[in-house]
């Protein structure tokens, strides 16, 4: 990738998440702005209903508890704290003989407007006189044999609850609906957002005092949304882009020493085989093995997992795959015949004729030995060539086996349009055996297409007794595993006999 194209990407990277920012905004607002509004309206009914109870308590205590005389007693209650409380900006008593007093002491001008109503077991509600558009109070009041009794509630709590998360950007209505208190309406908040053609509105009902409340917002809070989401999100955006870029730049800096590495290893021959033993269940011989790449970087060794797939997007597989392959050719000579090595392939070795064109170059070696391995984790994408370069290598004297199989692209389709008559039953089905996992049904289905279409089937990835007895009683006799014995180099491959190990199922390293 040259270094202009590198320069793109980054700056693709860095800008992305600040475009994203810009374009989802305007799309987030109305939500977000919905969502305080919810908020905002489940607060003030949790506060509401503390409210209530507050107020229930203290005034039918009070009530009680009054002489209506105006004395000491009196008017130590109208002015104990604990009544006379956060909720409650006022209180006074009017009694039948007329005297009057409140927690200011005399009383107040507000009995001329309810100290004529009738007398009533229950509380009632009304408004405080207006004045000059100015918001008007909540007022309670008990008449009993003569005796009026008031209480003018703070209502500030609306306004304070409503300061967050930003000012003047809710507006809060009362609207009693009983038909003797349709008269009472208490706006609290902004009343502009009542005229705006947008707002946003949550309305509740309280069914046992006949109360509906709602509560809007509109532009203002639009715009503190708004305001936020520029403050949080364009720093945010920068920091994801700047992390975004320093992610990329590390990975290419990682890519390519790892491709200055690759290359380095194909020079220095540090790509050699590991040999998984392939055993027949049946007679406990090794019949052939697997060669497994490893990169050999001096005294240890490099997973495949590690460097294979971008190999394979550097164009490094097919030299790695040749590499391979000469050093299994010269190992042939040392393992006894007529066990046979099977080497993995990918699609291009015979799309591009690489394959051929290697085996060309060495002189066919060993043909009834050296086999190959085509996964189906990973598609063909031209058939009909590697069909072709099947049958002229099946001309050669070379077999292929489907690896994976069951597991990804192909799968039936390969056996039959390239000519291969041997599988490899993926680990992915082994792992079933003994579960009530949904693919044993796939396994058994494989293992019945392999016998009556007369393959050859090796099952790969047995790992324990269970799994060789389950595949043992289903005829299926050729194991690789770890049951048997995990990859190894050639000189351990050599020395390795199963007749000589522990039983099958006793060998657990990794």
């Amino acid at each position: 990738m040259s270094k202009y194209s590198s320069f793109w990407i980054l700056l693709a990277l860095l800008l992305t998440p600040l475009l994203l920012v810009a374009a989802l905004s305007p799309l987030l607002i109305t939500p977000i702005s919905r969502y305080l509004l919810t908020n905002k309206e489940q607060e003030l009914r949790a506060y509401q209903n503390e409210r209530t109870q507050v107020l229930n308590e203290s005034v039918r205590t009070q009530l009680a508890s009054f002489k209506f005389d105006c004395g000491p007693t009196d008017m130590a209650l109208l002015r104990d704290p604990a009544y006379y409380s956060r909720h409650i900006r006022f209180a006074g008593i009017h009694t039948a003989n007329g005297k009057s007093c409140s927690t200011m002491g005399p009383g107040l001008a507000i009995l001329e407007d309810i100290k004529d109503l009738p007398n009533g077991q229950n509380y009632s509600v009304t408004a405080t006189s207006g004045a000059f558009g100015t918001e008007q109070e909540t007022l309670i009041y008990s008449k009993r044999n003569g005796n009026l009794a008031y209480w003018a509630l703070d209502s500030s709590w609306a306004h304070e609850l409503m300061q967050s998360p930003c000012p003047d950007c809710f507006y809060l209505e009362f609207s009693h609906m009983a038909p003797a208190r349709e008269h009472l309406y208490f706006p609290r908040g902004n009343a502009a957002i009542k005229t705006q053609p947008d707002k946003l509105s949550v309305s509740s009902f309280d069914q046992r005092n006949k109360v509906d409340q709602t509560l809007s917002a509109g532009n203002e809070l639009r715009h503190y949304v708004a305001m936020k989401l520029r403050d949080y999100g364009l720093p945010s955006a920068i920091l994801l882009g700047l992390l975004l870029t320093l992610a990329y730049w590390l990975l290419r800096n990682y890519r390519n020493s790892l491709s200055g590495l690759l290359k380095l290893g194909l020079q220095r021959r540090e790509f050699i085989p590991f040999y998984q033993p392939i055993v027949d269940s049946r007679t406990q011989e090794v019949v052939g093995y697997e060669a497994l790449i490893r990169w050999q970087r001096g005294k240890g060794f490099i997973s495949p997992a590690m460097f294979i797939d971008y190999a394979e997007q550097q164009g490094l597989i097919v030299p790695i795959t040749e590499q391979l392959v000469l050093k299994v050719v010269d190992d042939l000579a040392h393992l006894p015949p007529p066990r046979w090595v099977s080497v993995n392939l990918v699609a291009d070795h015979l799309e591009q004729r690489y394959l051929l064109d290697m085996l060309a170059k060495v002189k066919w070696p060993s043909p009834d030995r050296l086999t190959f391995e085509l996964t189906e984790r990973l598609p063909i994408t031209n058939i009909k060539v590697a069909a072709r370069e099947i049958a002229k290598l099946g001309l050669r004297g070379y077999h292929f086996k489907i690896d994976d199989f069951g597991t990804g692209y192909g799968g039936f389709a390969y056996l039959q349009q390239l000519g291969i008559r041997s599988i490899k039953i993926d680990k992915m089905f082994v792992d079933t055996i003994g579960t009530q996992d949904f693919k044993r049904t796939v396994l058994d289905a494989i293992i019945a297409f392999g016998h009556e279409s007369k393959m050859e089937m090796i099952a790969e990835g047995v790992e324990n007794q269970a799994q060789l007895d389950y595949l043992t009683k289903h005829g299926v006799y050729l194991i690789q595993g770890y049951v048997y014995a995990k990859p190894m180099p050639l000189e351990e491959a050599l020395a390795w006999n199963p007749q000589q190990e522990s039983e099958p199922g006793e060998i657990k390293q990794a």
